[in-house]
């Protein structure tokens, strides 16, 4: 499947029921390995996502404990404004890199994906922070498969 605009794949997102887990495997994808699709032996080993109204903070706990080395994934959504400012962490002390950001200025959405290589094991919390106060809605995926060290392939820039 390919969308021919970021709109187009605003709406795709809008219309499904769990938008933030079609948003992370999308663009976990697309990441990940962009020509081809997933490479072989990465697998996801957990995932959940959580609408956490509206606030600047939400945190999200992992069912089962992490894995060391796997990789994670944060998908957020978050409303009011198109140019939030988002800061992911988590009680693993694990070091997060922004994947991927867009701001849809006629909707104001901000969409953002975080990951983090070579995770520590162990029960884990992400918070993510935002320097709006609005509806913020999180995905959290955890793989395993996944390069511990210069995991993000490319990205593109599109305009909305």
């Amino acid at each position: 499947m390919s969308f021919s605009s970021s709109r187009s794949i605003y709406k795709a997102i809008q219309a499904s029921r769990n938008w933030s887990l079609v948003l992370g495997l999308l663009l976990l994808a697309a990441l990940l390995c962009p020509s081809q699709g997933f490479a072989a032996g990465i697998v996801l080993v957990q995932h959940r996502s959580l609408d956490a109204g509206t606030t600047t903070t939400s945190s999200l706990a992992f069912t089962n404990s992490n894995t060391a080395g796997n990789w994670i994934g944060v998908c957020i959504r978050a409303g009011i404004s198109s140019s939030q400012v988002f800061t992911v962490t988590d009680t693993n002390g694990n070091t997060y890199h922004q994947a991927a950001q867009i701001g849809f200025t006629a909707a104001g959405v901000t969409m953002a994906i975080y990951y983090a290589e070579n995770i520590k094991s162990g029960a884990n919390t992400i918070i993510v922070s935002d320097t709006v106060t609005g509806p913020i809605r999180t995905a959290i995926l955890e793989y395993s498969g996944v390069a511990t060290s210069n995991s993000l392939d490319g990205y593109q820039r599109i305009a909305e």
